[in-house]
């Protein structure tokens, strides 16, 4: 088994699994850290992947993805693509089944080459498994005391910045400000985790992320969290509670289909639009916005 470690969490997975070439941004996570919890990921015998794919199909899906299906398979969890027959034979076809909590998951995978007449050969199926696996996993953090984001977070003398809004909104771009004006630290540039820990709260480089491919297996305590909106002029005002708890509903990964970990996820939600400072920022992609959210959170942090 290999391990590997994000947001105090280990991460248990099968040689065989972790040696795929589509397995290999875990790498970079396997840095030994404190871990509260384990999860563990096993390949499965192939020769059950039809079973398995047969048996999901009789169980209610409970949510839908651009990629993959869920299904309550009343004792587990199951995650199957969202392909085609055609798709499935070319991008692979597998099953991930995982226990209510998501502690235990099991791949099972097809690895069976077809015959490509584009290129007159067999080749292998390019199996993408990330996002499943990924899925699993953030959903076995809101059980465990922890978020997932759809943000960008970067350090600045030793504290986070959390920047969060709609894709296109410029999450990354004033991140990369952030660098280039502040001497920032670009932590990740799409899905950071949050943990609140002795009373504080982490924000987490994760092995998985989006456009940028940006992710380092860092920490860092979170000093404020900035929703963006793109202006014609710089401005930023403090949110309130209620104005903080309607960002994070729509930026927070949650598992909407599992009652039990959204009961756990939601209070976790309120105690950090409680004890964080949130702020929205109408911005220009320019160094005076960086500039006036730097000195606006030391401001509020020296009032505190």
């Amino acid at each position: 088994m290999h391990e590997y470690y994000f947001a105090n969490y280990r991460l248990l997975v099968d040689d065989d699994i972790s040696n795929s070439d589509h397995m290999k941004y875990l790498a970079g996570f396997s840095m030994a850290m404190p871990a509260t919890h384990t999860f563990t990921l096993r390949l499965g015998d192939e020769a059950l992947l039809d079973q398995k794919y047969a048996e999901a199909m009789l169980h209610p899906i409970v949510c839908t993805t651009d990629q993959f299906y869920i299904h309550d398979t009343q004792d587990s969890w199951t995650i199957v693509p969202l392909m085609n027959e055609k798709r499935i034979k070319r991008h692979g076809k597998y099953v991930l089944t995982c226990a209510r909590d998501y502690s235990e998951m099991t791949f099972y995978i097809s690895r069976q080459p077809f015959y490509s007449e584009k290129i007159k050969e067999w080749v292998m199926p390019v199996l993408h498994m990330s996002s499943a696996i990924r899925t699993a996993c953030e959903a076995g953090m809101t059980m465990r005391n922890g978020m997932p984001l759809h943000a960008s977070l970067v350090e600045k003398d030793g504290y986070g910045v959390v920047f969060l809004g709609p894709s296109g909104m410029g999450k990354s771009t004033q991140a990369k400000l952030w660098v280039e004006y502040q001497g920032a630290d670009f932590i990740i540039g799409d899905r950071p985790g949050l943990r609140r820990i002795d009373g504080q709260w982490i924000g987490y480089g994760m092995p998985w992320d989006g456009k940028d491919s940006i992710m380092q297996q860092k920490q860092v305590p979170i000093r404020a969290l900035i929703s963006l909106e793109q202006a014609p002029e710089n401005s930023i005002r403090r949110l309130t509670k209620q104005e903080a708890m309607n960002v994070l509903l729509n930026q927070v990964m949650m598992p909407m289909w599992d009652d039990a970990a959204m009961a756990l996820l939601t209070p976790l939600m309120g105690q950090l639009a409680t004890e964080i400072p949130f702020y929205h920022l109408r911005n220009l992609p320019n160094r005076e916005a960086t500039e006036l959210t730097r000195e606006t959170i030391c401001k509020t942090q020296t009032e505190r």
